[in-house]
């Protein structure tokens, strides 16, 4: 599929453990972590096994991590850009998986303009329309901002990045990608991205420095698959400064 193999290939066996991996706050802990290689490394598939099934499809891939997604040098101009205008710009999006259960952790941090944040655009699911959240909207405003003038920065931005991981995505995982693209002309207005291969997004998810706790997103689309697009501060090679995506359930296999 990718055209790659020894190195730049790595495949890591994982387990389901049904024990959520969170220290005694119920805030997220990761009790192992996988780490690029090395610059040979192109390529990361986490694959668990289905208890008691030997047939073709045993092996689920939980999770595939491109790690040149797109190039340094994109990266580095789309965080330039984000980091000033969102925080800058944005309301913050109050989630659950914010605050633990007690709601009594500071893993966002105290100081309101310092804590990290949620930012929601695009189309979602509204359970009062039972629909697109903008289903009553005359002149919806996918891209809001406090200072509507920028908006159309906002839009040219993200539009962009849903263009370019599209292929990127449907390389990766085609049968995931080919379902969230099959009824792409009936809600057409609610997609977002030009990509000639499909548009299978109609939202985005902007998070900064923003820990989310364990969470079940109950409006993903059943045999899709969520897309994240990492961007690190330039020069960011500190341990410290590094972002964890954890799997809460499950854990390493002991063998390779």
């Amino acid at each position: 599929r990718f055209g790659i193999k020894g190195k730049a290939l790595r495949i890591e066996l994982i387990i389901y453990t049904n024990k959520e991996g969170r220290n005694a706050q119920g805030c997220p802990i990761a009790r192992w972590v996988i780490r690029r290689s090395g610059n040979d490394e192109k390529v990361l598939v986490l694959v668990r096994k289905r208890p008691g099934h030997h047939c073709s499809m045993a092996l689920v891939v939980t999770s595939v991590v491109i790690w040149e997604g797109i190039s340094e040098e994109r990266g580095h101009s789309l965080y330039k850009e984000l980091s000033g205008l969102i925080p800058e710009n944005a309301a913050p999006t109050i989630r659950r998986c914010g605050l633990n259960d007690s709601k009594s952790c500071a893993c966002q941090g105290v100081g309101e303009d310092t804590c990290g944040a949620s930012f929601s655009f695009g189309c979602s699911w509204n359970m009062y329309f039972n629909g697109c959240k903008f289903a009553r909207s005359k002149s919806p405003r996918k891209y809001k901002l406090l200072d509507s003038s920028k908006e159309e920065t906002l839009e040219r931005i993200l539009e962009g990045i849903a263009t370019e991981i599209a292929p990127v995505y449907s390389k990766a995982a085609p049968v995931a990608f080919a379902n969230q693209t099959r009824e792409e002309r009936n809600g057409h207005e609610c997609r977002i991205g030009h990509s000639a291969v499909g548009r299978p997004f109609s939202g985005v998810t902007c998070c900064m420095d923003f820990c989310a706790h364990s969470h079940r997103d109950k409006q993903n689309m059943d045999g899709g698959a969520t897309v994240v697009c990492t961007l690190l501060k330039p020069g960011c090679a500190q341990p410290e400064d590094e972002q964890l995506h954890v799997l809460p359930l499950y854990q390493l296999l002991s063998k390779d």
